[in-house]
């Protein structure tokens, strides 16, 4: 009979704590009400991170913070980048999240995740853009 034991943390060293789920994470960020409300504007349209602080009303820094947690969560991405007037460059964001579904089942929560793809919305605008052109 093979017995394996774990090892027991010495006082100075902790244990890494155990993988979370990526839907699990994705819960957790929806509790900080500043990447809730990241989520839900970037959820109509894509924005700049310079509109998101202008609704938000929080510091820069804050901002910046939970855009890149969000980009690392793969629940926002950049979908595309567009020149000012002034010439400068500006990535206008939106959320992946097309549908996000939490259920109450017996004693366990069900998480449904349905991904926006990008790629896809793009094209149509494109499309849309070629199409208003032509005049069609």
């Amino acid at each position: 009979m093979l017995t394996v034991e774990a090892p027991t943390p010495s006082s100075n060293a902790e244990l890494p704590p155990p993988p979370r789920d990526r839907k699990e994470r994705i819960l957790d960020a929806l509790g900080d009400p500043v990447a809730r409300q990241i989520i839900l504007m970037l959820n109509d349209a894509p924005r700049s991170a310079q509109e998101l602080l202008v609704a938000n009303h929080v510091p820069q820094s804050t901002l910046y913070r939970r855009l890149h947690e969000l980009e690392e969560l793969g629940v926002v991405a950049v979908q595309r980048t567009v020149i000012t007037e002034e010439g400068k460059r500006v990535d206008l964001y939106r959320s992946l999240l097309e549908e996000f579904k939490v259920e109450l089942r017996s004693s366990r929560l069900e998480v449904t995740v349905k991904y926006r793809d990008l790629q896809s919305e793009r094209v149509r605008e494109l499309w849309g853009a070629v199409r208003k052109e032509a005049g069609r």
